[in-house]
């Protein structure tokens, strides 16, 4: 089967499983959307508060600031304090968690389907709580390698350490994203065989590297398909995220007091919300569209037998039993 069939199939696929979308794709992308967004906009305020682009050095950084409005905020707020750190370790556990097991359910549902089984939502959890646990391990130990991992720790180098230091460092950040690229392009079954075939971290690992390696050209076209495709869907939640952050700016640019610039403010709370929601649906189609895919793939992989050097592919032929031609 090409690549192409594969694609064409996950993504009908997708479009007949709506509540594989709801469930498992809108429901967590909503927690890591917006935690993306918070991440972001602290990297945006830290170092936009840096020597890099402040006219002169800031006393505190942005994160000490940002700790001690909380720190005044419970103090003065003291009916708030429990609610807030209630909903806080909350939020932080399901962030955490949710988006692991929805992963493990959601390709369990897939290749089950895949392979002519039925199975629905609640089958799906179960299958993906038994590899929760190490499933998490391999995602905790790949995201030390991951590319955003690189690009946040050298962002936090050249904004507390410096121009200089960055400069010296750059080398190894760069020879750091190049093996984590390698790396990651070889280790992309490996959640795979966690989930499907109950493989251990390791090994899943070894057997990733291994498949990878026998089908890199496959491997790799769609690699750089899903790429250009997360590329576009990162482009589009950027711009959905500009539309409210541009109408709170405007409006507080414009009316810096008064009526017109709480509504405006309100208008953009609104739309931020919004903006939030259609991205993670967004996010959430492209994800289980991305687990249909990879499933697909590694299961018409793992089912092809590979032929040693020893072994003669005429055997096969030798098998069939010839004919005189005449029929009884």
């Amino acid at each position: 089967m090409s690549y192409r069939t594969i694609i064409a199939e996950a993504w009908l696929y997708t479009q007949q499983n709506k509540k594989l979308i709801y469930w498992f794709g809108f429901f967590p992308s909503i927690f890591t959307t917006a935690a993306g967004v918070l991440y972001l906009t602290y990297q945006f305020f830290a170092f936009k508060k840096s020597e890099l682009f402040a006219h002169s050095a800031a006393s505190h950084s942005f994160l000490s600031d940002v700790v001690t409005f909380i720190f005044n905020y419970l103090s003065s707020h003291a009916e708030q304090r429990v609610p807030l750190i209630i909903t806080a370790a909350v939020l932080g556990v399901i962030y955490l968690l949710l988006p692991t097991l929805t992963q493990a359910s959601a390709i369990q549902i897939i290749a089950r389907h895949r392979n002519g089984q039925e199975a629905g939502i609640g089958d799906g959890l179960k299958y993906g709580l038994l590899s929760y646990l190490p499933l998490f391990e391999y995602h905790t130990f790949a995201k030390t390698f991951g590319l955003f991992t690189i690009f946040f720790e050298a962002a936090f180098v050249l904004r507390n350490l410096g121009t200089e230091i960055f400069k010296v460092l750059l080398p190894f950040f760069l020879a750091y994203m190049a093996i984590g690229f390698v790396l990651t392009l070889l280790f992309t079954y490996a959640d795979l065989y966690i989930i499907i075939d109950n493989e251990g971290v390791m090994s899943s690992i070894a057997k990733s590297a291994k498949i990878v390696i026998l089908h890199w050209q496959k491997t790799f076209l769609i690699t750089a398909l899903m790429l250009i495709i997360g590329a576009r869907i990162i482009l589009q939640i950027i711009l959905l995220i500009v539309v409210p952050g541009a109408v709170i700016i405007g409006t507080a640019y414009f009316a810096s007091a008064g009526t017109l610039a709480q509504i405006g403010i309100a208008i953009g709370v609104v739309l931020g919300i919004a903006a939030l929601l259609f991205a993670a649906y967004l996010g959430g189609i492209v994800e289980i569209f991305s687990y249909a895919v990879w499933t697909y793939t590694f299961l018409e992989l793992t089912s092809e037998k590979e032929l040693s050097a020893r072994e003669n592919t005429l055997s096969a032929r030798d098998e069939v039993p010839h004919h005189d031609g005449m029929e009884n």
